[in-house]
């Protein structure tokens, strides 16, 4: 028709309706990034805090597992990961806000050129600081510890333990000297005579010379159908020994040099009283048939023993410190 106006008609589509006791559906928030999340970070924090206590704990020797020197490098190590990882994480976060100033600044957004110029004086007033502390006090520590670990001091304390070890030694071998003279002189002598006087007469003179502290002698007893055992006959000791040490040690060394063992001499420790350096013999006939065996003691006052022991453990220290130079200098 001329003139009429077309009808519009607007389709209204009706809205569905929400069943009874249900909620409308709501969309969930996007995820944010680890790099946006506080409490992921945190989080870590909170577990790299964690690992570090339970190395420290660790290294103050909660555990006997390892060996202190394995479990103060495995700190020392542990420690030196965790501080690179921290500080690549903090160069990785700068260097991202960083980039997002320069991309502000290209963008031309309001106060980017105040803001570059902000993290860039913050930057100078952190880092310049920072990296001269670095600096010192590596240096301060490459140095002293090249102090604690000069080659003097190694070279002393390697001299100081070689000769209390050049010591025991030297004792030992004068007692093993003293104990094969006294096998070859008692060879013309009847171990199996009840009379031990001619026994003492030939060993008195020894101990009373102070060339050894205590002489024991001991007789083979031979049994049918049985190995052939050691008797106490005799023993001369000195004056100087200290009382309440037993002869168990003595009497396993002669039954071990019996039994053909290549170990004749060994030292018995008597705490702050001192140590006892015991070397044995076997006396034998001409054929050489073993009749016996004589077991020479010379003895080591408490204080010279406290002292050779000290000189060992000093150096002992010493080279369990050198383990952790390295990781200490980093190098």
């Amino acid at each position: 028709m001329t003139g009429s106006m077309a009808a519009t008609v607007t389709t209204i589509t009706p809205r569905r309706a929400t069943p009874p006791g249900r909620m409308p559906a709501r969309s969930d928030p996007p995820r944010r990034p680890f790099r946006d999340n506080p409490r992921l970070i945190l989080a870590g924090i909170g577990v790299l805090v964690v690992v570090l206590i339970a190395l420290l704990m660790i290294a103050r020797g909660t555990t006997s597992r390892f060996s202190p020197d394995f479990l103060s490098e495995f700190v020392l190590y542990a420690l030196s990961a965790a501080d690179l990882t921290m500080l690549a994480a903090l160069v990785f976060v700068l260097a991202r806000n960083i980039i997002k100033l320069v991309v502000e600044r290209r963008k031309a957004l309001p106060f980017a050129r105040f803001r570059a110029k902000l993290v860039a004086l913050l930057l100078v007033m952190t880092l310049v600081p920072t990296v001269l502390v670095l600096i010192v006090g590596s240096e301060l520590i490459r140095t002293n510890i090249d102090r604690w670990f000069n080659a003097p001091m190694a070279e002393i304390l390697s001299s100081a333990n070689q000769i209390a070890g050049d010591y025991y030694h030297e004792q030992q071998m004068l007692a093993s000297d003293h104990a094969s003279r006294l096998a070859r002189t008692l060879a013309r002598v009847d171990l199996t005579n009840a009379d031990v006087r001619p026994l003492r007469d030939v060993l008195a003179p020894d101990v009373t010379l102070q060339r050894v502290q205590m002489v024991e002698v001991y007789r083979v007893v031979r049994s049918a159908g049985s190995l052939p055992s050691l008797e106490p006959v005799i023993d001369v000791a000195a004056s100087a020994l200290p009382a309440g040490y037993s002869r168990a040690a003595v009497d396993r060394l002669a039954a071990q040099v019996l039994a053909g063992s290549a170990e004749t001499k060994s030292i018995e420790t008597l705490g702050t009283s001192g140590d006892l350096l015991h070397a044995a013999a076997i006396i034998r006939t001409k054929d050489g048939r073993p009749t016996g065996v004589v077991v020479a003691t010379d003895y080591l006052t408490g204080e010279m023993a406290t002292r050779s022991r000290r000189m060992t453990q000093a150096f002992e220290s010493y080279n369990q410190l050198r383990v952790l130079k390295r990781p200490l200098t980093g190098l």
